[in-house]
């Protein structure tokens, strides 16, 4: 079942140089080449997408997700969320739509109770070894997130298929 799915990880919205700012020309490429990729990955035979929630990439890969499972109802997307009371901070916009996209998603996959100094690095290390396949969505080369960095190293170094996804003006 590995190789029939896909982890998608990204580095924390702060890392972006846009960071929450979703209207942004180089945000709004990211996503659609994330949209691309994810709708590829599904066209070659991926049934299952993992991805770790977080309020910027985290989110926006699992509403694209859930967005494909309309025309293929045979696609899984499980939300790793990396503690239970994650989005209580965040702003209602964002809140709003990370209980929508959990109601959408096939599961969403609680993997810590209470917040931990590593739940962010530890939800993307069980994304990765539940995949064969990795989509990183990445602010540029030099990447200021450290467990989204030992997440990729890990991804790379344990034989997983890694796809890096860069804002488009850095391809």
């Amino acid at each position: 079942m590995q190789n029939k799915s896909c982890a998608v990880i990204a580095e924390a919205p702060i890392c972006f140089p846009w960071g929450y700012d979703e209207e942004d020309q180089s945000c709004a490429g990211l996503k659609l080449l994330l949209l691309s990729r994810l709708s590829y990955m599904q066209a070659a035979g991926v049934t299952r997408f993992l991805i770790p929630i977080d309020d910027g990439f985290g989110l926006y890969a699992a509403e694209l997700a859930v967005s494909l499972m309309g025309s293929n109802p045979g696609l899984q997307v499980y939300i790793l969320v990396p503690f239970e009371e994650q989005a209580v901070k965040w702003p209602p916009d964002l809140r709003n739509r990370y209980f929508a996209v959990q109601e959408q998603c096939t599961e969403p996959v609680p993997v810590s109770i209470a917040r931990t100094p590593t739940c962010e690095l530890d939800t993307m290390l069980e994304a990765i070894d539940r995949a064969g396949h990795v989509l990183a969505v990445c602010a540029g080369e030099q990447t200021q997130d450290r467990d989204f960095t030992a997440s990729l190293r890990y991804a790379q170094k344990s034989g997983r298929d890694v796809l890096i996804l860069t804002p488009p003006e850095l391809c």
